[in-house]
């Protein structure tokens, strides 16, 4: 028999614990050893993961960092191109400026733009059409640039960049132009006779109501203007108007003058008061006396006087017939000193034709924007035949009597036709295309 524990008498908690100990399971080590395994490789593939994830993190930032870069050379280096090119074309519009004082010109800016190696900027005259004339000027910048995420294969990475500018003609297609802002800029009379070719007309006046910008008093019968030309007016227009072509358009937007800024002549090279070419045939020259009763040669013809009748031009060798002439005070170049009229009258006629080449090519007079006296031509029968433009942008043209006046175009701040005829045939490319600075490409 098993003896009966004494009274008072436990067993130690020691021991049944252990007897609980001995009765539970216990994980053999082969298994733990496996588990152990399973989540070192599940830290594993999460660790690679996140490399995979920051390199392409890092891949990013860095290729957004380079693309930054090289938008910004590109656009620091276009900026530096165009300035240099837009430079040369400011040496092209001005007289007497050359192509090669063009390139020059376009160096120097892009050398104060961080851009004078030989290495990294070409300039030459454009060789792609329409641009590839003197009158053009091409930069040509390329430069390699060094990027933040592959900093060693820089040479791989190389912007070019290209500026295209030049002195362009331009011209807007208009017969008659006139400038005035206000008022009215444009009177044509009761028995006046208008026919435009090739040609509208264009008044800048804002002025609405009665006169308005224009009007016109002649009957539709002695008015006529080609399709598909028409008369845009800033304001409005009273009187009957052609409906040809584009017809009467009022409230049109107001245009810059397109000659505003046209170079004046210099007075380097010619001679004051010059001997004649031959008798009753004058040379080119400055005038200090107005002219009248002579023949012009060839040439430029700067007037401190005025003009007055009978003018005429020679052709005979070496004499071309084909002139300049500039309206302009008592003093120039510098300032000061009264104004000539340009004026003629009488019953002789004038026949006068604008050079072809050079930068005053299809302008034929150009009176001084500091000259405010009218251009009047005045005479029963008096004929004034021209080809190209005439300018006076702070004047007004005006026709007394039955005076003709017919050729190439009439820009002025107002035009008065009174009773005369105007028979224009506009051509652009005999008419003055002021060179004006501006980038091409």
């Amino acid at each position: 028999m098993r003896p009966k524990p004494r009274p008072g008498f436990a067993r130690p908690q020691a021991l049944r614990t252990m007897s609980l100990v001995r009765w539970a399971p216990i994980r053999g080590a082969g298994e733990a050893s496996a588990a152990n395994r399973v989540h070192q490789e599940e830290r594993g593939q999460a660790l690679v993961m996140v490399a995979i994830v920051l390199t392409a993190l890092l891949m990013a930032v860095g290729l957004a960092i380079d693309s930054g870069q090289l938008y910004l050379a590109h656009r620091t280096m276009q900026e530096a191109a165009d300035a240099a090119a837009y430079a040369g074309a400011v040496v092209l519009y001005q007289p007497g400026g050359t192509q090669s004082l063009a390139f020059d010109a376009a160096r120097n800016d892009a050398s104060l733009n961080g851009f004078s190696d030989a290495t990294q900027i070409t300039i030459r005259q454009p060789v792609d059409a329409p641009f590839n004339t003197s009158d053009y000027v091409e930069v040509i910048i390329t430069t390699q640039v060094r990027t933040s995420l592959i900093p060693q294969e820089s040479g791989i990475t190389t912007v070019t960049v290209r500026g295209i500018a030049g002195a362009e003609s331009l011209n807007n297609g208009y017969a008659l132009i006139a400038l005035e802002g206000s008022g009215t800029g444009l009177t044509i009379g009761a028995s006046a006779t208008i026919h435009l070719h090739s040609g509208g007309i264009f008044v800048n006046s804002t002025t609405t109501g009665s006169p308005g910008s224009a009007t016109n008093a002649t009957p539709l019968s002695n008015f006529t203007i080609d399709a598909p030309y028409g008369t845009d007016v800033a304001g409005t227009a009273t009187g009957l108007w052609p409906s040809t072509g584009s017809g009467l358009r009022q409230n049109q937007p107001q245009q810059p003058d397109p000659f505003a800024g046209y170079p004046k002549p210099s007075t380097s090279g010619l001679l004051v008061n010059p001997p004649p070419v031959r008798p009753g045939t004058s040379a080119s020259g400055i005038y200090t006396a107005p002219l009248s009763s002579t023949k012009l040669c060839t040439g430029t013809y700067i007037l401190k006087a005025g003009m007055g009748g009978d003018v005429d031009v020679d052709t005979t060798a070496p004499c071309d017939g084909k002139v300049f002439i500039f309206n302009t005070n008592a003093n120039y170049p510098s300032s000061g000193g009264a104004c000539g009229a340009f004026s003629a009258s009488g019953n002789h006629d004038i026949t006068l034709t604008a050079m072809t080449t050079g930068p005053y090519a299809g302008l034929l007079f150009y009176q001084d924007p500091v000259c405010t006296s009218d251009a009047v031509f005045n005479g029963t029968s008096f004929s004034l035949t021209t080809t190209g433009t005439i300018y006076a942008p702070n004047a007004q043209f005006r026709l007394t009597g039955h005076a003709s006046v017919s050729g190439g175009q009439i820009v002025a701040k107002s035009i008065d036709t009174g009773n005369g005829i105007l028979d224009i045939t506009f051509s652009a490319a005999t008419s003055a295309r002021p060179k004006l600075p501006r980038l091409s490409r």
